[in-house]
């Protein structure tokens, strides 16, 4: 593997989060999870999200997440990050040893095209996977994973891995102007409408060090 960076990371950057309330349907039958979480989606709040991060324990590098929303496991409701793209091989590797994410890698470009609307792609190779046009407004505000935590649960060679990130900046409401996807390499959620947009700039965002047992998939 690529150097190994152990958690906890401190990241810093900008990025937009997307908030959603995914369906059942969809989220049992258009998102695969692993094999411990189906059939147990629990609802809740989902996101995407865009991160270009300039500073972390691994380097610069961007990302593209999905977190569906909650799901059953064991005696509680967690999230998961179903689907991942990162555009370093450093974090692929590091991701999964440190927090058992299940991130792949893809190339990115976060593009101004005036009237401070930006354009973030997601490709791999030749190959689109996402593009997204969005539009932040101008009025700014504190935001905080206080408001909207998301604690994870994810399974990798055998293991659970139990993780809380936690981060904090500036914030301002935005507009998704355009959204493509291609469903071979990403889930479509260009039928779902985000219930809120927020760009942050400046954020900073702590992976702490997860938590892991040995997984048993029959729980």
């Amino acid at each position: 593997m690529e150097k190994y960076h152990p958690a906890p990371w401190t990241l810093s950057g900008k990025g937009y989060v997307l908030l959603y309330r995914f369906s059942k349907a969809f989220a049992e039958e258009k998102i695969k999870v692993p094999a411990f979480l189906e059939g147990r989606f629990a609802g809740g709040f989902g996101a995407l999200m865009l991160a270009s991060y300039s500073t972390s324990d691994a380097g610069p590098y961007d990302e593209m997440l999905l977190i569906p929303g909650k799901f059953k496991h064991r005696d509680t409701h967690l999230n998961t990050i179903s689907n991942i793209y990162v555009s370093t091989m450093t974090s692929v590797d590091n991701g999964k040893k440190n927090w058992g994410i299940p991130k792949a890698l893809a190339d990115f470009s976060f593009t101004g095209t005036g009237s401070h609307t930006e354009q973030v792609s997601v490709s791999s190779g030749n190959t689109p996977i996402a593009d997204f046009t969005l539009t932040p407004g101008r009025l700014s505000f504190p935001v905080s994973t206080k408001l909207f935590p998301f604690p994870l649960v994810q399974h990798h060679d055998g293991n659970y891995f139990y993780t809380t990130f936690h981060g904090s900046g500036t914030g301002r409401f935005a507009k998704l102007q355009e959204v493509c996807i291609h469903s071979q390499h990403f889930p479509d959620i260009s039928g779902f409408k985000p219930l809120v947009v927020i760009k942050i700039e400046p954020f900073q965002i702590t992976f702490p060090a997860a938590t892991v047992t040995t997984a048993d998939t029959s729980l």
